[in-house]
């Protein structure tokens, strides 16, 4: 259960709504933010705390992949305010989508759940500098990863799969997804051998 690449990967404005644990494998993991840089080689563990965006640079070792496993990490005691910046309604929204990337999230569908109108839930991710659309897609791209990295290394997901189960309308939706908000083809995603998707 892990991630698997054969070629240098630069993962780019990944943020999980919970707390994520890195574990390298084999290769070398380099986990940084504007604010501070995290190298783990084999064996290393870190964990990311929730709802922080960073970036993650993949490097395989000499002649071997790197594989390194996520894991989120659910921490009771972790308030709104602890590295979230303070992004009390879109960190819960992420939360929402994370758990079911499938539905339709719409203005709508938020001012239901946070029982305001829709010009009211969209002003309060506005003023955390959110936009609906884009926290939908970054989240159901990390839902994708996350899954990806679940599944046994015999039995991996297939292109399609990861696309639909995160709530993506079409594989080339979640390659642009893919492109756009990580930088990065979905090849990674997949585990196998041969150049990145």
């Amino acid at each position: 259960m892990a991630l698997v690449s054969h070629h240098p990967q630069h993962l780019l404005g990944l943020r999980f709504p919970l707390r994520l644990r890195v574990t390298v494998r084999q290769g070398f993991v380099t986990l940084h933010n504007e604010i501070a840089v995290k190298k783990l080689g084999s064996g290393d563990s870190f964990v990311v705390p929730a709802f922080l965006r960073f970036a993650c640079d993949v490097m395989p070792g000499r002649g071997k992949p790197a594989v390194f496993s996520l894991a989120l990490e659910q921490d009771e005691a972790e308030t709104a305010a602890d590295h979230g910046g303070g992004k009390r309604w879109s960190r819960a929204l992420a939360r929402h989508i994370f758990q079911s990337p499938q539905g339709q999230w719409t203005a709508a569908r938020l001012a239901a759940l946070w029982q305001v109108t829709p010009h009211k839930a969209r002003s309060r991710l506005f003023a955390e500098g959110e936009a609906l659309l884009s926290l939908v897609r970054e989240q159901r791209l990390a839902h994708a990863l996350h899954t990806a990295a679940q599944a046994d290394l015999g039995n991996e997901r297939g292109l399609a799969e990861v696309a639909a189960g995160s709530g993506f309308a079409s594989v080339p939706a979640f390659c642009d997804a893919c492109t756009d908000v990580a930088g990065v083809r979905p090849g990674l995603f997949l585990g196998g051998p041969g150049p990145a998707l």
